[in-house]
C-alpha cells in the first residue's frame, strides 16, 4: 500500500489519480508509525470510497488514538475526575485521521487483499471492522 497520508478530500485527490478498484488502510499517526484501525476496499472506486469515510468517526469508541484522549498519553500522576476510562476516549476528534492505499486490477483482487490486509493487521481483534470481507457476489 501507499502512504500514510491525511484522511482529507484534497490529499485523496492529490494522490489518488485515477479510477480504479482497490483497497485501503485507515488510522492514525503514533509519533513516526501509521497505525492501522479499518481496512477495506472498492470494487470499482478506491478513490471515491475514501471519500466517503473523510470526517466519520471511527466505529468503536474504543480503538480512538490514544493521543485524542483529553487527558493525553504520557500525564504524570492521577487522571482527572472526569477523564474517560481507559480505552474509551469516545470524544468528537475519533475520526479516521490517515489512510494507505493500493490500486488492484479487479473487484476479485480487491477482496483477496483486503483479506491479506484483515489478517495482517489483526481481523476482529485488532481492527474496529465489523465483519469479516464479504465478496460482493455473496
Amino acid at each position: 500500500m501507499s502512504g500514510s497520508y491525511p484522511l482529507s478530500d484534497e490529499a485523496i485527490d492529490q494522490a489518488l489519480t485515477r479510477t480504479s478498484p482497490g483497497n485501503y488502510a485507515l488510522g492514525y499517526m503514533d509519533g513516526d508509525r501509521f497505525d492501522v484501525f479499518y481496512v477495506g476496499r472498492s470494487d470499482s472506486d478506491v478513490r471515491q470510497r475514501l471519500h466517503e469515510w473523510v470526517g466519520m468517526p471511527s466505529r468503536y469508541e474504543k480503538y480512538a488514538s490514544p493521543a485524542k484522549a483529553p487527558w493525553g498519553v504520557h500525564r504524570r500522576g492521577p487522571l482527572p475526575l472526569d477523564a474517560p476510562a481507559l480505552g474509551r476516549v469516545g470524544n468528537a476528534e475519533s475520526s479516521y485521521t490517515r489512510f494507505a492505499y493500493s490500486y488492484a486490477r479487479s473487484a476479485e483482487a480487491a477482496y483477496a487483499k483486503e483479506w491479506r490486509n484483515y489478517d495482517s493487521f489483526g481481523g476482529s481483534q485488532g481492527l474496529d471492522n465489523e465483519t469479516q470481507p464479504v465478496s460482493a457476489a455473496a
